[in-house]
């Protein structure tokens, strides 16, 4: 039996890893439906980057809350960062991806973050995460820092009482399935 060359394999492993939630990938309000693959490039977000505006990720918020239908959501991309914002009953919720060029600078930049927002490690979520009593978490993971802020939202929320620091971490745990191929 003839194996493909390792890049194509791996190429091909990334592709499937990928569609459980890229597959259902929303149209984005701007500029961004011909992005790929991340490449390290801040040209464009990566298709990863994409994921948190994806119909998969509106879903999943859409369970977590409640609602009765998919909640509404704009994005944009400028500098090397692409941000999903989702229009809540209660308040927004942002989702933002931060494009590194390679590991040891998303490793930085998360560094950064965690001293400027003063935050608790979370162990067990990507390669490293953090989050804060303010409703934030952060993860990093290779080449891209995601950010969930549900600082928009009051503290406790909703008919299920839900708290914004509980969805914070569940909406960043349903970001790293669709990342990791692991979105059931």
């Amino acid at each position: 039996m003839t194996r493909p060359p390792g890049w194509l394999a791996g190429l091909m492993l990334a592709g499937l890893l990928l569609t459980g939630c890229a597959s259902s990938r929303a149209t984005p309000t701007s500029a961004t439906a011909s992005a790929g693959q991340h490449t390290g490039s801040t040209a464009e977000p990566s298709a990863a980057a994409l994921m948190i505006c994806s119909d998969d990720i509106r879903g999943k918020v859409r369970q977590a809350l409640a609602l009765p239908a998919p909640p509404a959501a704009t994005d944009s991309f400028v500098g090397g960062r692409y941000t999903c914002t989702y229009r809540l009953p209660a308040g927004p919720l942002a989702l933002a991806v931060q494009q590194s060029p390679d590991h040891a600078a998303a490793s930085r930049y998360y560094a950064g973050q965690q001293l400027a927002l003063r935050g608790d490690d979370l162990p067990g979520l990507g390669e490293a995460a953090f989050g804060t009593g303010t409703g934030i978490v952060v993860v990093v993971k290779d080449d891209a820092t995601l950010t969930v802020d549900a600082t928009g939202l009051p503290a406790v929320f909703g008919p299920q009482q839900q708290r914004r620091t509980d969805l914070a971490y569940e909406i960043a745990s349903d970001v790293l399935g669709c990342w990791t191929g692991d979105d059931s």
